[in-house]
């Protein structure tokens, strides 16, 4: 890519999605800030400055992924059913994962990073609102805190399910999809509520 001299905003941005695209294209260790700088068309130097080092600016990818996902999540819908409210679920999740799957799994399994602290609470933050995001959704009046463990346990089959879909290609997208939407349904409908009941009895 020619160098285009643009405002220190609009570089960032483009150095941005360059980053996003590799990170997303390619695993965290083959990435190198080098190969987005030639990639930009800019020096290496510019991405540290305003970046800082691979790390950070990975931990920015994941966080803008983050974010972008919760940007998808519709308004609630009064005329919608549960079953109707858990496929929109469902299928928002697989969207973004089919997306973003490669930056994803790197940022779960912490490649590159052993146990870092910073990528955990995006990570975890990220978990936490889309358990939010679910509860309004599918209309959860006065969710439980029961409730909400429930729905993190889900979080994990949903990460195990889209892995064996996009990672180890042992499922396609539709049977993932009857797996979670089924789940989550009996999840929110049966077993969350017979656990809040137990809770209740102790």
């Amino acid at each position: 890519m020619s160098y285009q001299r643009l405002a220190p905003d609009e570089r960032r941005a483009q150095i941005l999605d360059v980053a996003r695209r590799m990170f997303t294209e390619l695993p965290y260790a083959e990435v190198s800030t080098a190969a987005i700088a030639r990639e930009t068309g800019v020096q290496r130097g510019l991405i540290h400055y305003y970046f800082g080092t691979k790390r950070e600016l990975f931990l920015k990818v994941v966080h803008g992924l983050t974010a972008s996902a919760a940007l998808q999540v519709p308004p609630v819908d009064e005329r919608r059913t549960l079953p109707e409210a858990v496929e929109l679920c469902v299928n928002l999740f697989l969207d973004t994962a089919e997306r973003n799957a490669t930056t994803w799994f790197a940022a779960l399994d912490a490649e590159g990073f052993g146990q870092d602290a910073e990528l955990l609470r995006i990570v975890n933050r990220f978990r936490d609102e889309a358990v939010e995001h679910m509860l309004a959704v599918l209309r959860v009046p006065e969710p439980t805190e029961t409730l909400r463990a429930v729905l993190r346990t889900y979080s994990g089959l949903a990460d195990a399910a889209t892995r064996q879909w996009l990672q180890e290609e042992t499922l396609d997208r539709e049977q993932v999809h009857t797996l979670l939407s089924r789940s989550l349904l009996t999840l929110v409908s049966d077993i969350g509520p017979a656990l809040e009941k137990e809770s209740a009895r102790k």
